[in-house]
């Protein structure tokens, strides 16, 4: 096609090729996204909500979802590992979560359901980074992915939201896993 004054050419395997760049990057988007206040990803086969009021939500390596409290810096957050089947005892996952806290003690770690899931449930103080903390997780895993939630404060504020942490963990939920994460064999 010719045009007074220049060349207006179109390559169409260029085209098709940004339409498809187009597709992945709405693909990835829609596998995650919120609800009425419900963060969904449909790819790590999870649904969960947000913590509101006094939470901020923010970036944290090596999480899926994080929250830090205002004011008081309590932080809860969602870590999420897809890697294959998980052959490991949710005891030993557990174990693995606490690396890097210093001095612990666990007050209480036991089997629970959370939401239809084997789940184990662990309160610990320790230190971390020079400060002592409480930490109340909650472990559970599916075929292929193992799903922390976390909630650590300082141990004079712990009980200060707590009920709020609760409620998201049981609003957790596992849903039927779409996009490109859930066929790959």
């Amino acid at each position: 096609m010719r045009r007074k004054g220049g060349r207006i050419s179109l390559n169409a395997r260029r085209l098709e090729g940004i339409a498809t760049l187009i597709l992945l990057i709405l693909t990835a988007c829609a596998s995650n996204h919120v609800v009425d206040g419900i963060f969904v990803h449909e790819a790590r086969g999870f649904k969960i909500p947000l913590l509101r009021e006094g939470w901020q939500q923010f970036e944290m390596e090596g999480t899926d979802l994080a929250f830090r409290a205002e004011p008081g810096g309590q932080v809860a957050a969602l870590l999420v590992s897809c890697d294959g089947e998980q052959p490991i005892p949710l005891r030993i996952l557990a174990r693995r979560l606490f690396f890097g806290i210093d001095a612990k003690r666990v007050i209480t770690q036991q089997p629970i359901s959370l939401n239809g899931s084997e789940a184990i449930h662990t309160l610990l103080e320790g230190q971390l980074r020079d400060a002592k903390v409480m930490v109340s997780s909650y472990i559970t895993k599916n075929d292929d992915c193992t799903y922390d939630l976390i909630y650590v404060a300082p141990p004079e504020l712990f009980q200060d939201r707590l009920p709020e942490f609760e409620r998201f963990v049981e609003g957790w939920i596992l849903i039927d896993k779409k996009g490109p994460e859930s066929q790959v064999q």
